[in-house]
């Protein structure tokens, strides 16, 4: 049976509150939450209660406790990640900001971890502020991975600087325990990718005996951003289709992760394109039509799997690229010839990309419900609902 995404999403805000007491009660498993909405949902039960907010001042939660429905986020607007409940968020967030910074200045990163710490408990354990939580992680991941390579600079040796690259995932996966901030979860994960692929290269040039292996090789460069990128993705899909009405922090997680996965898997495959003819660079003018081609051809793949994911970080990671390959397309083509002067050229690329983008924007869920008929139902039932 189907519903209207307005009807739809006002039983699921319903429903959520009450799973939600039944939790707390020890009735319902925390990760049976999400698929026990979505279960009730799907048979037409609604009740009608207003949103509550589901983590009172305190409750840390996990990825797989559900989150306050806001009147503002319907299921059309599902990706959102909830980082901002008000400008109250937003005036915060900018104080943090200015402050860390100054703090930074006048003293040392050093000092800035303490107070992230400190200002944590408060902001993110005690109020849950999201976005301020966005911005706390950000700080302590930087201001701890800096301080442990000015800490430890020049007193390790090579091999113990490739253990040390494992220093950010483990700093961080404490914060996300502590502070159960979706973003912390998502950067561990990213870091300790990163810190693996890190360590496959060392072992390579090891290996070989060769520290110009990668200069020489440059295909295992792409190789290895390769295999960060899909074990980033692999991880984002975990999250995202293990929560398809998105009504968990686990979708918040999957953000997150997209937003690395995306530009990381263009990188990939743009770099792969151009190995064939190492004199050739991006965005150097020893680019050919083909080249340009498959530049296009791999933006509209991500941007397929975007639509067909409901992440738009997919849409945006490949803009840059896809103007610079229409720019190459269009001097291919003959056409550029036409326009009277560079800055003309630019507002044309800029006005075809712009035109891109709108039409993604204003017709993604019309777009998105056409592309999910032609799947397969055992596909399409695994997706994010729509």
């Amino acid at each position: 049976m189907k519903y209207d995404l307005t009807d739809w999403e006002n039983r699921r805000r319903g429903m959520t509150p009450l799973v939600e007491d039944a939790m707390r009660a020890g009735l319902v498993a925390t990760d049976k939450t999400a698929p026990l909405v979505e279960f009730l949902v799907s048979r037409g039960v609604a009740l009608g209660a207003p949103p509550q907010p589901l983590l009172a001042e305190g409750e840390a939660g996990s990825v797989n406790t559900p989150i306050a429905s806001e009147p503002s986020v319907g299921l059309e607007e599902s990706e959102a990640p909830r980082f901002i409940r008000g400008f109250h968020d937003v005036l915060i967030t900018i104080g943090l900001v200015i402050g860390l910074t100054g703090l930074g200045g006048l003293w040392s990163v050093l000092a800035i971890i303490p107070s992230v710490i400190a200002l944590s408990e408060i902001l993110v354990l005690r109020q849950r502020l999201a976005l301020p939580a966005v911005a706390l992680t950000l700080a302590f991941a930087g201001a701890s991975s800096f301080a442990v390579a000015s800490l430890l600079e020049g007193k390790l040796g090579d091999w113990e600087w490739v253990a040390m690259s494992f220093a950010p995932f483990v700093m961080l996966s404490i914060y996300y325990w502590r502070y159960r901030a979706p973003i912390s979860l998502a950067l561990a994960a990213i870091s300790g990718f990163a810190a693996i692929v890190f360590f496959i290269g060392a072992l390579l040039m090891h290996w070989t005996g060769n520290d110009l292996l990668f200069v020489n090789q440059p295909w295992l460069i792409s190789a290895l951003i390769g295999l960060f990128a899909l074990a980033s993705f692999a991880t984002a899909l975990h999250f995202d289709l293990s929560d398809r009405a998105r009504v968990t922090r686990r979708s918040d997680v999957a953000f997150w992760l997209h937003l690395a996965a995306a530009p990381a898997l263009l990188y990939t495959v743009i770099s792969l394109v151009y190995l064939r003819d190492p004199e050739a660079s991006w965005f150097a003018d020893g680019t050919t039509l083909g080249q340009a081609t498959a530049i296009v051809a791999a933006v509209a793949a991500l941007m397929l799997t975007g639509i067909l994911l409901d992440r738009r970080a997919f849409v945006t990671s490949g803009l840059l690229s896809f103007g610079y390959a229409f720019k190459i397309l269009l001097d291919e083509g003959g056409v550029s010839g036409l326009f009277t002067s560079s800055d003309t050229l630019l507002f044309v690329i800029l006005s075809a990309v712009g035109a891109v983008v709108l039409s993604l924007g204003i017709g993604w869920k019309a777009l998105r419900k056409r592309l999910l008929a032609i799947l397969p139902i055992a596909v399409r039932d695994r997706l994010p609902l729509s």
